[in-house]
């Protein structure tokens, strides 16, 4: 009899990211390891027409219930269909839904990228009320609103306090969590959640879709990409918001004076602090040695990895002034990506990315915002010939070795194999509602 398990995954196409192409890649290779899987997504506010191309493209049910607001409202969603339709397994691709274990007695694995911990996003966290916050046309209200206002962190500070409680409450139920990295699993100890219960599970990158081709005409390809041919190309790749150290690059690239150091920094991505990168550019007089590429789909990204002489993440622990909120990196998939495509990488040593990359082995680290280090570093990249090859050699092992989604994939199914039971009905009907 084939296994039953209900994925929450709580980011699904048709939207894009690396969120996304984790959740199909799991669904579809448990559905084909003989599962049967059911899903449970957000509602989605894009065509319905799209929507239903998507869905009718999988050989298992997706369900668009859930809401972005309404926490208790998906939880009674989601309990009801378990009544009705009892499941061997729950996953969640974070830890908001571990406290199913204790509301339905089944054993629930959960994934953290460490922002569920850091800002737990359960925007209405009360009983009262939350089928009313879940109404379809108020929700989609409010979540566009919030996604437009330049301050969204001034809306995490609402119930932040009752969020924190509830999110630390179901992580602390679930039987395991898959860490992303250690700075995710050490965020994971500082709330409680016993380290029995977490294992860390660094990676995800499609190795063979990112690598470098055999032959590759470099000038070619920047120029079909609109790149200069004849400059050191710097890339990242990132959302544009402070906590990835963007201004950061753009600074340290003025301070190369790039006239004579011949560098130029590629930005691939969008984000709400676009048009203050662009003025900083300019006013530093280095916006000619700027390229702002915008949003590049994920299937079209590996030229610009080819393209590169190095890729480079700046990422920083950001903390805002008003709200005290942090935000960091917790791993870093484009890293893995970089590795994958045989582009040299250099990375901040924040946050997870040591957890991706070693120094010396597969990249190189350098501190937070200290410009003089980052230099160095890469001064040290196009200087030592034989450096740069074995850090690139390293990187692309480990991506194909190591980080690479059948491994992860493979840990997956080990994780639930282990926690596929369970729990006594009596142990069950003992749960506390949350």
């Amino acid at each position: 009899m084939k296994k039953r398990i209900l994925l929450v995954l709580t980011e699904f196409p048709p939207a894009i990211g690396g969120m996304q192409t984790h959740a199909i890649l799991l669904s579809s290779h448990l559905h084909k390891m003989g599962y049967h899987v059911n899903i449970f997504t957000y509602r989605s506010a894009d065509d319905p027409l799209e929507i239903k191309k998507v869905d009718d493209s999988f050989p298992f049910p997706v369900y668009r219930k859930l809401s972005r607001v309404g926490y208790h409202y998906n939880l009674k969603i989601l309990t009801d269909f378990i009544k009705k339709h009892p499941q061997d397994l729950v996953y969640s691709s974070t830890v908001f839904y571990g406290i199913l274990e204790k509301l339905t007695g089944i054993k629930t694995v959960c994934r953290s990228v460490g922002n569920d911990i850091m800002r737990p996003w359960i925007a209405y966290p009360f009983k009262p009320g939350s089928q009313v916050a879940s109404n379809a046309w108020l929700e989609r209200k409010l979540y566009n609103f919030f996604k437009k206002i330049d301050k969204p962190e001034m809306v995490e500070v609402i119930f932040r306090e009752q969020r924190l409680l509830l999110t630390v409450k179901s992580a602390k139920s679930a039987s395991k969590i898959l860490a992303n990295s250690e700075f995710t699993r050490n965020l994971l100890l500082d709330v409680g959640v016993p380290s029995k219960n977490i294992e860390v599970m660094v990676g995800g990158v499609d190795a063979e879709y990112f690598k470098r081709p055999a032959f590759l005409n470099i000038r070619e390809l920047r120029q079909n990409l609109g790149l200069p041919a004849g400059r050191k190309i710097i890339t990242t790749a990132c959302r544009l918001v402070d906590k990835k150290g963007v201004d950061f690059l753009i600074t340290s690239l003025a301070a190369t004076n790039p006239q004579i150091s011949n560098m130029h920094l590629v930005i691939v991505g969008k984000g709400r602090r676009l048009s203050r990168l662009r003025k900083l550019a300019y006013s530093m007089g280095v916006d000619e040695y700027v390229s702002f590429v915008g949003s590049v789909p994920y299937e079209q990204m590996p030229p610009y990895y080819w393209a590169s002489d190095a890729f480079v993440l700046a990422s920083t622990v950001f903390r805002d002034p008003v709200t005290g909120l942090a935000d960091a990196e917790t791993m870093g998939r484009v890293l893995l990506e970089a590795n994958a495509a045989g582009t040299p990488v250099v990375a901040t040593e924040s946050g997870g990315i040591p957890s991706v990359i070693s120094h010396g082995v597969n990249g190189l680290l350098f501190q937070e915002n200290d410009v003089t280090e980052f230099l160095s570093r890469l001064n040290e990249l196009f200087e030592n010939d034989d450096m740069r090859r074995g850090i690139v050699r390293n990187g692309i092992k480990l991506a194909r070795d190591k980080f690479d989604w059948s491994h992860i994939l493979w840990t997956h199914e080990r994780v639930f194999a282990l926690e596929n039971h369970i729990l006594s009905p009596a142990k069950a009907a003992a749960a506390p509602l949350p």
